[in-house]
């Protein structure tokens, strides 16, 4: 695991240093230093604390952003059992009842249904695709990187965003 803390480190500080160049260029100092400065991660992490900052909301802009961390290096996290947490990695066809977060990487493809009085996040990542459908009163917000596909079936009252 270490290994692979150290790999993801390394592509977080390249990715951290195009962000704040991305900022220099576009004329704005004081995001930039933010980048510069920030230190989020640290290299030092578990598991858990890997999950936690890539499930963050910034964890997860930043990422759908920049790319970051690569599908090769999303993929060693499999053995891990990251679907626990939510996250599906080349999980192939699968369908997931009233899930509070779901992540899809790569080779995925989901039928996500919602039915549930709640707030449902679906994040794809890496070509991964979804069909989400979505009833009764159910919330569904859907954030998908360049690549990815998903088809939305509300119905009722529902709203998938």
């Amino acid at each position: 695991m270490k290994a692979i803390i150290h790999q993801i480190y390394a592509q977080w500080r390249i990715a951290k240093e195009q962000a704040r160049q991305e900022c220099e260029n576009r004329s704005l100092p004081n995001l930039a230093e933010k980048y510069r400065k920030c230190n989020m991660f640290k290299g030092t992490e578990d598991l858990q604390g890997i999950i936690r900052l890539y499930t963050s909301t910034q964890g997860l802009e930043f990422c759908m952003r920049y790319h970051f961390p690569n599908l090769a290096t999303l993929r060693l996290f499999k053995a891990q059992n990251v679907e626990r947490y939510g996250i599906y990695i080349d999980a192939g066809a699968i369908t997931l009842e009233n899930p509070t977060r779901a992540i899809l990487i790569g080779r995925t493809s989901a039928t996500i249904n919602c039915s549930t009085l709640e707030r449902h996040e679906v994040v794809l990542l890496h070509g991964a695709s979804a069909c989400v459908n979505a009833s009764k009163w159910s919330v569904v917000f859907v954030k998908a990187e360049q690549g990815c596909s998903f088809i939305k079936n509300p119905s009722e009252n529902a709203l998938i965003l």
